[in-house]
């Protein structure tokens, strides 16, 4: 007769173990988004985490055998650590590289850009905001690593605008080494006029538009300025061209706040900055995920907004939930628990999709917020698998027998390894 069963142990445990790989995928994605390809990172993320979930799980189940009985860990218990690694960090591993890879495909219409406006502010402000000019160390820095087939142009502005450099390809490198060293002359003084530096913008662009390319633009700015904001973000809108902001909030709420009604009005998004500092890597951010998407991360500028990339993430992280499932099965060696496992890995993996499509895209928290409750979603719901779903009792008569005075010993649910492959 099926069976529903609760093991305390096993759930602090898988939400021990989501909260642990959580924090090791946040890590891989702030250090090596950019380094590694896309489906490397995904794969990794996906791997460490359903590893995490596994491990936990098994050493949950070894403490207080309550879920696969107490014959299990005298007698499969070493199985199970060999099915491990293979059943969890490979299989997820190659899961999100397949996964990630289908994310990232382009059969849509939406065009990613290839000419990028940088719009710098170099207001007397900055000299208190960013005195180590990370700002610009930040925008030579993107400009070394563009792909070959972009062009890029630098917009140097206070209160007035200026051409630092006009548009180029980025395959030139003498153009790209003078680019960066006209970057690194500028000086911080005089005011803050946005509305002119976007004009100014737009004019590269119009004087530089080639047919079958996307421009986009990226401005900086650390404080406020006074503008018509209908009037300036009327001809991006009127091109479908989008602006990507970065504020520095702590320094200049009004400004921050201006800047992110420029974003959002041209379907662009905003970059809030903390301190000058984290200045270092947003430019190359900002082009990466105008670029590209990972599948636990926000969708940026075009594809912000994309239907199919949002059914497309839900679907996807819903057969990485129920693969967690099946890897937990395995671990355990028994048919019954995969079965179990993997319905409610399906179940936790649409709620997870569902979760960060939303979040993500219209929430409140930061990214990471959502990806933590996702990552521990997967790990604890999918545990509860035998809670929601009863399992069967493989040898329901034993109780009975032993009541009788047979010599049989009880036996649980544990299978042997032949019985396992059968179930499949």
């Amino acid at each position: 007769m099926p069976v529903r069963k609760f093991s305390i142990l096993f759930f602090v445990f898988s939400i021990i173990a989501g909260f642990i790989g959580a924090i090791i995928g946040e890590w891989l994605i702030e250090s090596y988004y950019g380094v590694w390809p896309n489906i490397l990172l995904m794969g990794v993320y996906f791997g460490q985490l359903a590893f995490m979930a596994g491990l936990f799980c098994l050493l949950a189940e070894i403490i207080s055998p309550t879920i696969n009985g107490r014959s299990w860990r005298l007698e499969y218990s070493g199985l199970s650590w060999k099915f491990l690694v293979p059943s969890t960090f490979v299989m997820l591993f190659i899961a999100g590289l397949i996964f990630q890879f289908f994310y990232s495909l382009n059969i849509s219409s939406v065009k990613p850009p290839d000419d990028f406006v940088m719009v710098m502010d170099i207001s007397d402000s900055m000299n208190k905001s960013d005195p180590g000019r990370q700002s610009l160390k930040a925008a030579g820095k993107l400009l070394s690593n563009m792909e070959q087939g972009h062009r890029a142009s630098i917009i140097s502005f206070n209160e007035q605008a200026f051409i630092t450099k006009s548009m180029f390809n980025i395959s030139d490198r003498k153009e790209r080494e003078d680019a960066v060293n006209q970057i690194n002359s500028l000086e911080y003084n005089g005011g803050t006029d946005i509305a002119g530096a976007l004009d100014n913008a737009m004019k590269v662009i119009d004087n530089n538009q080639q047919v079958g390319r996307k421009p986009m633009v990226i401005l900086f700015s650390d404080g406020y300025s006074k503008l018509d904001l209908d009037a300036v973000v009327e001809p991006y809108q009127n091109k479908d061209i989008i602006i990507n902001t970065i504020g520095m909030s702590k320094i200049d709420q009004d400004g921050a706040k201006l800047l992110k009604l420029i974003a959002t009005r041209t379907g662009g998004s905003f970059y809030d900055v903390k301190k000058a500092t984290e200045l270092t890597n947003v430019f190359e951010r900002i082009y990466l995920e105008n670029q590209d998407r990972l599948l636990v991360t926000e969708k940026h500028g075009l594809f912000k907004n994309s239907v199919y990339l949002a059914v497309l993430r839900v679907v996807l992280i819903t057969l990485i939930g129920g693969l967690f499932g099946l890897a937990l099965g395995i671990v355990f060696d028994n048919r019954y628990l995969a079965k179990s496992y993997a319905i409610t890995g399906l179940i936790s993996g649409l709620l997870a999709g569902l979760l960060l499509e939303l979040g993500l895209q219209g929430g409140l928290l930061s990214g990471f917020s959502y990806r933590i409750a996702a990552d521990i979603l997967l790990t604890v719901l999918t545990g509860l698998g035998t809670v929601i779903i009863p399992i069967r009792e493989k040898f329901a008569g034993t109780l009975a027998r032993r009541s009788s005075g047979s010599d049989f010993s009880v036996r649980d649910t544990s299978l042997k390894r032949d019985h396992f492959k059968k179930g499949f």
